[in-house]
């Protein structure tokens, strides 16, 4: 189930506490909850009034991995689109993959799986 963050207008949701927690259901979230959540997949979208809301996802866990057809590293999770991350370096960085999964629109929760045989850790 998702948690919504929500911060007003005057706010700013990189540095201040959220304003309001709740569950997607409408049931109030803690600020423990809050905390537990963060680092989960998650989105930023506009909120009420102009504000910010910071959609988290804890049920989506995602992996990054090598695609040798694409020759790209691509975020996988089941029922939901690859994203290409593209890079296209097999031997990639975990610091680069971590920096193009942070770019994308939905930020995902995600353990790099490396093929044995893999250069950098």
């Amino acid at each position: 189930m998702r948690l919504i963050a929500s911060w007003t207008p005057d706010q700013e949701p990189g540095t201040e506490m959220p304003t309001e927690l709740q569950w997607e259901d409408g049931t109030p979230a803690s600020l423990d909850d809050y905390r537990a959540h963060f680092l989960d997949t998650h989105s930023l979208h506009e909120g009420k009034d102009g504000g910010m809301e910071w959609h988290m996802y804890p049920d989506i866990l995602g992996e990054i991995v090598y695609d040798v057809f694409a020759k790209d590293w691509v975020v996988r999770s089941p029922g939901l689109p690859t994203v290409a991350l593209e890079v296209h370096d097999p031997d990639a960085t975990d610091d680069r993959l971590t920096t193009e999964l942070f770019s994308l629109p939905i930020v995902y929760r995600a353990t790099i799986v490396r093929c044995p045989g893999s250069v950098r850790p």
